[in-house]
Parts: C-alpha cells; sequence; structure tokens
C-alpha cells in the first residue's frame, strides 16, 4: 500500500520535477550513454566500461532526492558470478542496483527496454539481454544467451524473476527463467529485497517521491544439488527469503 503524502509537498515535488529533474535527468542520460558508446570497444569486459552507467545511477538518484541504503554488501564476493533475483517495485530498481551493487553483471530485461532512445542501444552494447516474454521460444532463446555470457567470464545475471513491476507493493509470482539458469550452470542465487521504490515511484506515476529506497543483499542460495525435482522448492525459499525484510 502506498502512502499518502501532503498535497502541497506533492504539489512541489512535481515542479521541481518539471523544472529540475527532467531537464538535467535527460541530460546526463544522453552524455553518459554516449560516453559509454565511445568507450564500450576499449573497455571490452573490464569493470570501468561500466563506471558511466554507475555514475548515473548516482546522480540520477541524488536529483531525485532519493536517499539509499544497502544493506548486505559482506554477503557477496565482488569477483564472484551470482544469479541475482529481487523483487521488482519500480523503474527506480534499475539505478538502484546499477549504482550499488559492486558486482558487474548483465540485466535480463523486457524487449521493450531496447526501443528507449539512446539508452536501448547503450543497453545492447553493454551486453545486457532482452527477454520477448510473449514468445517462448524467444525467452528460451534469451535464457540460453544469458547462459552462453555467463560461461564467458566473471559476470553474473540480475533478474526480477516476477517479470513486471508491482502494482500494489505485494511480490507477485516468480517465473522460473532465473532457476533454470541455476539449476544448469550451478551458479549461487543472491535474493535481494528492494524497500521503498514502490513509494518513490509506484507503476503509473511519472513523477519521484522523494525518501528512502532500501536494497538488501541476502546471503548466496547454494545451488550444487539443484534439479528439477526441488526447482520449486528453491523457488519459493527464494521468495521468503526476500518476503521477510519486505516493507509494506
Amino acid at each position: 500500500m502506498r502512502y499518502k503524502i501532503n498535497p502541497i509537498l506533492q504539489l512541489l515535488a512535481v515542479i521541481y520535477h518539471i523544472t529540475i529533474f527532467f531537464p538535467l535527468g535527460i541530460i546526463t542520460t544522453i552524455i553518459l550513454c554516449i560516453i559509454t558508446i565511445i568507450i564500450l570497444p576499449f573497455a571490452g569486459n573490464a569493470h570501468w566500461g561500466n563506471y558511466p552507467a554507475i555514475l548515473w545511477a548516482r546522480i540520477l538518484c541524488t536529483l531525485s532526492l532519493v536517499h539509499i541504503k544497502v544493506q548486505g554488501q559482506e554477503n557477496i564476493n565482488p569477483e564472484a558470478s551470482y544469479i541475482f533475483v529481487a523483487n521488482h517495485q519500480s523503474l527506480y530498481d534499475m539505478p538502484l542496483v546499477y549504482g550499488w551493487l559492486k558486482n558487474d553483471f548483465k540485466w535480463i530485461i523486457k524487449k521493450e527496454f531496447k526501443k528507449m532512445p539512446i539508452m536501448g542501444k547503450t543497453c545492447e552494447l553493454m551486453g545486457h539481454i532482452f527477454i520477448d516474454r510473449s514468445n517462448p521460444m524467444r525467452a528460451k532463446h534469451s535464457l540460453d544467451l544469458a547462459k552462453q555470457k555467463l560461461k564467458q567470464g566473471n559476470s553474473s545475471i540480475f533478474l526480477f524473476p516476477e517479470g513486471t513491476r508491482t502494482r500494489n507493493g505485494q511480490i507477485g509470482r516468480f517465473k522460473r527463467g532465473a532457476f533454470t539458469i541455476a539449476r544448469d550452470l550451478h551458479l549461487p542465487i543472491v535474493p535481494i529485497t528492494i524497500n521503498g521504490a514502490f513509494n518513490a515511484l509506484p507503476k503509473g506515476l511519472n513523477y519521484i517521491t522523494p525518501g528512502s529506497i532500501e536494497m538488501i543483499i541476502h546471503s548466496p542460495i547454494d545451488t550444487t544439488n539443484l534439479n528439477d525435482e526441488n526447482l520449486n522448492e528453491i523457488i519459493n525459499q527464494v521468495k521468503t527469503i526476500i518476503q521477510t525484510d519486505l516493507k509494506l
């Protein structure tokens, strides 16, 4: 459930975002996307190739007057490969993860994102994977591509297993894609709980409500013995872990 804010503060937030956030945010996005496109051929798989994206995410959150809190960084190794899965609260999940998750990772994101001017092309060049959930064969191909990228180096995969943003703050049904990758490659699954992003920017709202967003990184779950028989058990375990720290 989304909390109610003072109508005057809401009006001030709208004015701020129209006059300051949106212009500066668009300019920042264009500049850093261009920089990313220029440096990627030289960076290859090096971590510094992600610096413009990290800077973009942190500038965007600062401009939005959103305070970021992170817990659990000590639970993961920045050099290791994982399958990261998180609840999907809002569009602000992306800058949150980009700016404060220290591991190199590739997104698996819906194909519609590819159509976004500049950002779509930048994400494609960075090696992020677009998935067509309306077509099972194409979706399977995207997951196979994700497996190939994981085999190529010390990168991780990040997914929102719900497949879409929540409409009420609650966690929806988890799809199996992330967990089948973990099953096939036996990579640890890291559950992540995101709090506050739904209140900051719920689905359907066009401006940010200033406040706090929290990312809780839970301990990795071993998948050495993960198979078809216990796949649903792991899915439920991950969902329960995420839900335990969810603040509504």
